[in-house]
């Protein structure tokens, strides 16, 4: 269909509704409920580091012992970069089995679990270059150059902030 537009596919007896949002419509955040819980998890100066992160096309790997909070966090930064869209690798909860693609040399938004983490570290898998996102413990671990290499103006990031 077209943006705007709505299809019902028939699913055996069940009829499934597919709706396609209108181009300048903004994203769907449940009510507001994912971006409350990112930002239960990091603060507001951190939220605005990461989206720069993304916009910069950067390796982000979140961590957190809660596989929803990992769902909902991935989903409301990608929902923060609109009118844009993540277009790289994008897993929001990484299986055991895909641990390799942590050696990808292209951007990613991938969520981990404490598990599954703790794998990765054993065996030497997560890069330098990659920011670490601990969602639980609210706080970013990045390399000094990729840090310096995020720095917002003072003014567009103190407008950010309010």
């Amino acid at each position: 269909p077209d943006y705007g537009g709505r299809v019902d596919v028939p699913l055996g007896n069940v009829s499934i509704h597919v709706v396609i949002p209108p181009a300048n419509e903004l994203p769907h955040t449940m009510a507001g409920r994912d971006f409350l819980l990112l930002f239960e998890c990091l603060d507001v100066s951190s939220v605005i580091v990461l989206w720069a992160l993304l916009l910069a096309e950067q390796k982000v790997l979140l961590q957190a012992r809660q596989t929803h909070v990992l769902t909902m966090a991935a989903e409301s930064l990608c929902a923060l970069l609109f009118p844009f869209s993540w277009q790289h690798v994008y897993i929001p909860i990484l299986p055991a089995s895909l641990l390799d693609i942590l050696q990808a040399p292209v951007p990613f938004l991938i969520g981990i679990d404490e598990e599954v983490l703790g794998m990765a570290e054993q065996g030497g898998l997560v890069p330098d270059d990659v920011v670490q996102v601990d969602l639980d413990a609210s706080s970013i671990v990045c390399d000094p150059d990729v840090a310096r290499a995020i720095r917002l103006p003072q003014k567009q990031y103190h407008k950010l902030y309010k």
